[in-house]
């Protein structure tokens, strides 16, 4: 079963949020509304934007970059990307409109390991978007 059969039978899935749905921004207490469970710290391969008042992650595969964040498990997946699609602007009727899209991405683990995990990813880099080099919201914002 791939990751959208199990979220249309109701099973949990795995996200990962590198921006302030993290622990400790303005946006984690909308994810802990779904109980999730924390697996641990991780990364994508892919870069990192600033775009004011959060990030955007741009995939990329052949990319060194390294985009950190936190892998999560959504005991009641479907209930909460209802809520996490509007919040990030995705709306898979209209994808010409979108500013993020969600895929399934594979995540290294920070203490060895893959997992794959349902990603917001920058459906296009904005102008505006200035590179966070560390690949790090969190150090980016102290």
């Amino acid at each position: 079963m791939d990751g959208l059969d199990a979220l249309e039978n109701g099973a949990g899935a795995r996200l990962f949020v590198y921006g302030t749905l993290r622990n400790g921004f303005r946006s984690h207490g909308m994810l802990q509304r779904f109980r999730p469970r924390f697996l641990g710290a991780g990364h994508v391969q892919g870069r990192l934007y600033s775009l004011g008042e959060y990030p955007g992650a741009s995939e990329g595969a052949g990319d060194k970059g390294r985009v950190q964040g936190e892998l999560y498990w959504l005991p009641r997946a479907e209930a909460a990307f209802r809520v996490l699609d509007r919040f990030e602007g995705f709306d898979p009727e209209h994808p010409e409109l979108n500013e993020f899209t969600r895929k399934e991405t594979t995540v290294t683990m920070a203490g060895g390991g893959e997992m794959r995990a349902w990603v917001y990813w920058l459906s296009r880099i904005h102008a505006s978007g200035r590179r966070i080099l560390s690949g790090n919201y969190a150090l980016y914002r102290k």
